[in-house]
């Protein structure tokens, strides 16, 4: 090798070779190992992260539909939900209101609020709640709280027996209301249990039951006239205030047995359902007229003015008012049962236009020696609302329930032994029951 005239010996050309490799390994170690490496490692390291979520993308997109109809059928379950379980007390004041005992045997030492605690997707409003009275007070009490027409849960419950006072207990405990907020489409419109009363079978004040099924100028729901009045003649006019139908004399059910159920007109042939209550004519059972809804603003509505669904028994309106416990209780409405017929059911529509049902639930005075008792059960769209027993000479029972939002009501009867008895007939009659709607 010969560079200009100077010539390179063996020596120096292996000197030049290995200065140029070490040259060559000091530049790709300082360029390529020392930048582009790491540059690509981390292009190479973006790629795949890249990658990774166009996988993960596509298969969100993939399943889209599903999650959306997912989602869908989760917010419908969720309103089915709150509409079942009847979020109906909206803000504390209504609540304060209807969480008053009424029982006046129980007095309320302490009802103090505590913090608001958010638990999603509810605004809950936490009391601490301090009463003290009789055990079965105290009971009615707690089940009077777990009715309400919303939702509420019960904790720390603590009964301690008063030192000196026999009988008498101190309950502690906390309910918490859920809320759903102002945003809740459902109105504030609340139907509350009653400020307490004297006893189970006074009606309320002011309340009279219109005669003989009609609903006479003036007449309201409620209470009719006492047992003892001058009874008249089955002709005779209606007058507001009273019962102007002679009392049906006492009858031996075995051997004068209840009117035969009628069947209802087939559908067709230019004949409509008639969707109401047979009635009581002359101790025969008669279909009744065909329905009509009930005028707007016309204020409470009785149990026979509403659609019938269903009626197994079949419930019918009596031909004179009901005599349960000594009095007569007109917009009577009954079913005959015995060993031969032991359960009977009533299923009415209300389509969520009643907030409160008022009534009265007994056994008709002409079968006071029956050996039977009756098993009320009332629920409201399948959830059970209430449940009684009735027995031959008792004292009905007073029927105050809420209806926020119901749409079907169903009464479930059901005959049971109840005893020694002359026979095992009786009619079960729901008597001046009726609906309060929605303002």
């Amino acid at each position: 090798m010969k560079f200009g005239t100077y010539q390179f010996s063996r020596r120096e050309k292996i000197l030049l070779v290995l200065l140029a490799v070490v040259v060559g390994i000091i530049f790709f170690n300082y360029v390529v190992l020392g930048q582009q490496l790491p540059a690509y490692r981390e292009l190479r390291g973006r790629l795949k992260a890249g990658q990774a979520r166009l996988a993960a993308a596509r298969q969100a997109a993939s399943s889209a539909a599903d999650l959306a109809q997912k989602a869908d059928q989760a917010r419908a379950a969720w309103e089915a939900a709150r509409l079942h379980l009847g979020f109906t007390l909206r803000g504390t004041a209504p609540f304060l209101e209807a969480a008053q005992p009424r029982d006046r045997s129980l007095q309320v030492l302490a009802f103090r609020p505590l913090p608001v605690e958010k638990r999603d997707p509810f605004r809950v409003y936490p009391y601490e709640v301090t009463v003290s009275g009789p055990y079965p007070a105290l009971q009615d009490y707690i089940s009077q709280l777990e009715s309400l027409p919303a939702m509420t849960a019960i904790r720390n419950l603590k009964i301690l027996a008063r030192q000196g006072n026999v009988g008498t207990v101190e309950g502690s405990f906390i309910i918490d209301l859920y809320d759903l907020g102002e945003d809740n489409p459902v109105p504030g419109a609340i139907a509350l249990f009653p400020a307490g009363r004297v006893d189970g079978f006074t009606p309320p004040a002011g309340a009279v039951a219109a005669g003989d099924g009609a609903k006479g100028a003036g007449a309201s729901p409620g209470q009719g006239e006492a047992a003892g009045s001058s009874p008249a003649s089955p002709s005779t006019a209606v007058t507001p205030g009273s019962v102007p139908v002679k009392p049906a004399p006492a009858v031996n059910p075995g051997t004068n047995p209840p009117p035969g159920p009628v069947l209802p007109s087939p559908a067709g042939g230019g004949q409509a359902p008639q969707y109401t209550f047979p009635r009581q004519v002359k101790g025969r059972l008669v279909a009744g007229p065909a329905f009509k809804e009930p005028p707007a603003g016309a204020g409470d509505v009785w149990l026979e003015e509403l659609r019938v669904l269903r009626n197994v028994g079949p419930f019918y309106v009596l031909e004179r008012p009901a005599a349960l416990a000594g009095m007569n209780l007109g917009r009577s409405i009954g079913v005959n049962l015995s060993k031969g017929q032991v359960k009977a059911e009533l299923k009415v529509d209300l389509r969520g236009r009643y907030t409160r049902l008022q009534g009265y639930a007994g056994i008709d005075d002409n079968f006071a020696n029956s050996s039977g008792k009756v098993k009320v059960t009332i629920f409201a769209d399948g959830r059970q609302l209430y449940q009684g027993e009735i027995r031959p000479g008792d004292y009905p029972q007073y029927l105050d329930l809420p209806l926020f939002l119901v749409q079907q009501l169903t009464f479930s009867l059901e005959w049971q032994a109840g005893g020694i008895g002359d026979y095992d007939q009786l009619l079960a009659t729901l008597a001046s029951l009726h609906f309060s709607p929605a303002d």
